[in-house]
């Protein structure tokens, strides 16, 4: 066993987040989610209204209603604990029919700020599109848009308005406009949870500015 392995496995012993029951290290799906609760995530295929920015919108849990989604997801984006994507990744095989249905060109992770990156030190939406490019075989392009600005996260935000005033603006091409890569394209959108939908209103706005013909978004929850 490698000193790196042995430190996370000291410091940081697996255990079930909602029984609180031992786990397994491997494999990694199972290590912050024990099997019986397992049974308990509850994907659905469920769509929202997102127009005119977007075409179509997915997402598999409601934030408010699936308890055990919304804390896993906020262990994955404010515990840092980057193996509850393998966790989720289990969800979106389950709706693996329905995800294969999504007619797109290539997959755009919503980037963090490099501020936040490092802080992470991953981007959680990168590893949920890595999932989809995985069942649907079509590729994922990072370098066509970023973030600009470095904001409070949406979450922390409660008044609507106040979180759309937040996300604007917040997101600027990589490279000149218009981008050739997406002239004529649709493009798959991924992040994590939508709450007023306006990071990723945003995000289609600048795609479509630099080419995009049309914008899907898929995200874990929406709340």
């Amino acid at each position: 066993m490698s000193l790196v392995k042995y430190i996370e496995q000291t410091l940081l012993p697996s255990y079930c987040l909602n029984c609180r029951q031992d786990t397994p290290e491997e494999p990694k799906s199972l290590r912050w989610l024990c099997l019986n609760c397992h049974l308990l995530l509850l994907p659905r295929w469920q769509k929202s209204p997102l127009k005119p920015e977007l075409e179509e919108s997915f997402y598999l849990f409601d934030y408010q209603k699936d308890k055990l989604a919304k804390k896993l997801i906020h262990a994955l984006k404010y515990n840092w604990v980057k193996e509850i994507a393998e966790t989720f990744k289990v969800a979106l095989e389950q709706e693996r029919s329905n995800i294969k249905k999504m007619v797109f060109d290539f997959i755009i992770p919503v980037p963090l700020h490099p501020r936040r990156l490092r802080e992470r030190g991953f981007n959680q939406s990168a590893l949920i599109a890595e999932k989809i490019a995985e069942l649907t075989a079509q590729p994922i392009i990072e370098n066509i848009i970023k973030r600009k600005t470095y904001r409070r996260p949406q979450m922390e935000i409660k008044n609507r308005e106040s979180r759309i005033k937040n996300a604007q603006n917040i997101f600027e091409p990589v490279q000149i406009v218009p981008n050739p890569i997406l002239h004529n394209k649709t493009v798959l959108i991924v992040d994590d949870v939508a709450t007023t939908g306006a990071t990723l209103k945003e995000c289609a706005r600048v795609l479509k500015n630099s080419g995009a013909r049309k914008v899907l978004s898929f995200t874990l929850a929406q709340d």
